[in-house]
């Protein structure tokens, strides 16, 4: 069985549908709507940043990690808990276009291409990847006269996540996709860069799974729209690096993420 480590899979799936009673459709079908949201927001989360590329060959890659906040009720005891559900990722970006000079600001209409591989960490020979990708259109590029704003389409995907041994008697294996865009704006101050955004996103959840006693077999799908905002922080300790922070509230459940990104 999936063991997310830690967080979601200890404190929350493997209850008793997965493991202490006999499952039932219901629960089943209950846990895939629990999973749903946290597995589309911890993938989607962590890619965003500041800084709408002006065009090659400005280059940026890095690494970080998100944590997907979880607040939820004990099937056993009914007790409010809250878990936390990580992933560690990579990213890249690359500028393609520097826009428009127009006189008195920076630039008008850069474009940047990024794209995320990340893994959702469980047992210690088991591991749930997930991969995603983005098209950054900059309306006007940071400058002295301007903040920088910019409108940011990505999508994510992690497949076959699967709950549930082969010769377990009920069996869930997931796959969920999401589509989001999000307007930001930010302003680069000396090592200091701020920035926030708003945006929505399209989640998207199928499911097979199966209760071999009962003779149940069947496919399940969801799919969902949730408002996506957030805020962080980048710092510049040193030329070529970033540092950075964010906060996300996705359909009102809160991520968090850290990175570090080197910048050509």
């Amino acid at each position: 069985m999936k063991r997310i480590v830690l967080v979601l899979i200890a404190a929350i799936l493997l209850t008793a549908q997965f493991a202490y009673a006999a499952p039932t459709e219901d629960g089943i079908t209950d846990f895939l709507s629990l999973v749903n949201r946290p597995l589309n927001g911890v993938v989607s989360t962590g890619l965003a940043g500041a800084e709408p590329l002006p065009g090659l060959p400005n280059f940026t890659v890095g690494t970080g990690a998100a944590a997907y906040k979880v607040d939820y009720h004990d099937i056993n005891t009914g007790e409010s808990k809250t878990a936390y559900f990580p992933t560690m990722f990579v990213t890249a970006r690359l500028g393609l276009f520097g826009g428009f000079g127009v006189p008195g600001i920076s630039g008008l209409g850069s474009l940047a291409i990024g794209a995320k591989y990340g893994v959702i960490p469980s047992g210690p020979q088991d591991q749930v990847s997930f991969m995603g990708g983005e098209a950054r259109i900059g309306i006007l590029n940071d400058s002295i006269a301007t903040p920088g704003v910019c409108v940011s389409v990505t999508y994510n995907k992690v497949s076959d996540i699967k709950f549930g041994a082969d010769t377990d008697d009920a069996q869930a294996i997931i796959k969920a996709h999401n589509v989001g865009a999000i307007a930001l704006v930010q302003k680069e101050l000396l090592i200091v860069t701020p920035y926030a955004g708003i945006g929505m996103d399209r989640n998207t959840t199928s499911a097979t799974y199966r209760i071999t006693s009962l003779g149940i077999d069947k496919t399940w799908d969801k799919e969902e729209t949730v408002t996506r905002w957030l805020v962080g922080l980048e710092f510049s300790p040193l030329p070529f690096f970033r540092l950075g922070v964010e906060y996300n509230s996705v359909g009102g459940d809160s991520a968090y993420a850290l990175s570090l990104r080197f910048k050509l």
